[in-house]
C-alpha cells in the first residue's frame, strides 16, 4: 500500500477491500448452502475454504483499518510509513497474505482432487506436486514476513542499535515466481479431464471458458 497516496485514492481501497469482502462471503455461504441442500457432508476442501475465507476476511479488513488504527488523518497519512502501529500491522497483513492465498490454492486442489478422484495418476502426481510447492511459498511467505529483520521488533523500531533487515522487494519478486507458475498449472490441468467428461459440447467449453478466465 502507498501510504503517501492513501489521502487522495484511500476511498479505493476501502471500496475493493469491501467488495471482495462480500463477494467471499456470498460465494462460500452459496457453496455451503448448496451443500446443505444436496445433503451432502462437508469436505477437507469445504474446510480449507471457510479457514482461507476467514483469513481473506481479516485481511481486508485490516487493509481498511490500517490508516485507521495509526491514529492519524488523511491530513498527516504522510507519517504514516514511520509509525509503529502501521509497521506492525503491515506485517500483520503479510502474514495474513500468505495464510489466505495459500489455503485458498490448497482448496481448490482437493476439490479437484475429489472430483477427479477416478482419474490418471498423472493427475494426482501434479496435484500432489502443486500442493507441496502451495504449502513451501505459504510458509516462506509467512516466515519472511514475520523475520524479515534481525531483531524482529527491528522492523517497527529503526531505533534498535545494528537491526538490519534484508531486501524486500527481491524477496517479493522472487516468490512470485512460484506463485505465477503454480497458479497458471491449477488453471489448466483440469481442462483436459474436462474435455473427457461425458457432457454436451456447449458444458465443455463453458466449462474450459471458466477456468481460463481466471487467468485473464
Amino acid at each position: 500500500m502507498d501510504v503517501g497516496n492513501y489521502a487522495h485514492g484511500g476511498y479505493k481501497v476501502v471500496i475493493v477491500a469491501s467488495i471482495l469482502i462480500l463477494m467471499q462471503t456470498l460465494m462460500v455461504a452459496g457453496r455451503l448452502l448448496s451443500r446443505r441442500l444436496q445433503k451432502v457432508w462437508l469436505g477437507i476442501d469445504d474446510y480449507i475454504l471457510i479457514s482461507a475465507t476467514v483469513f481473506t476476511i481479516i485481511l481486508c479488513a485490516l487493509a481498511i483499518a490500517i490508516p485507521r488504527i495509526s491514529g492519524v488523518s488523511n491530513t498527516s497519512l504522510q507519517h504514516l510509513s514511520n509509525g509503529k502501529t502501521v509497521r506492525q500491522a503491515s506485517i500483520a497483513w503479510l502474514v495474513l497474505y500468505g495464510i489466505s492465498v495459500a489455503l485458498s490454492k490448497l482448496a481448490i486442489l482437493l476439490l479437484y482432487l475429489r472430483v477427479f478422484t477416478s482419474q490418471m495418476r498423472t493427475f494426482t502426481l501434479i496435484l500432489t506436486i502443486v500442493g507441496i510447492i502451495v504449502i513451501g511459498t505459504g510458509i516462506a511467505n509467512t516466515f519472511i514476513a514475520i523475520f524479515q529483520c534481525s531483531p524482529v521488533p527491528y522492523a517497527w523500531d529503526k531505533t534498535i542499535e545494528g537491526g538490519k533487515c534484508f531486501n524486500e522487494l527481491s524477496f517479493a519478486r522472487f516468490m512470485a515466481i512460484p506463485n505465477v507458475v503454480d497458479g497458471f498449472v491449477m488453471l489448466v490441468m483440469p481442462i483436459p479431464l474436462v474435455w473427457r467428461l461425458e457432457l454436451a459440447l456447449q458444458q465443455k467449453i463453458a466449462l474450459t471458458a471458466t477456468f481460463l478466465h481466471g487467468i485473464m
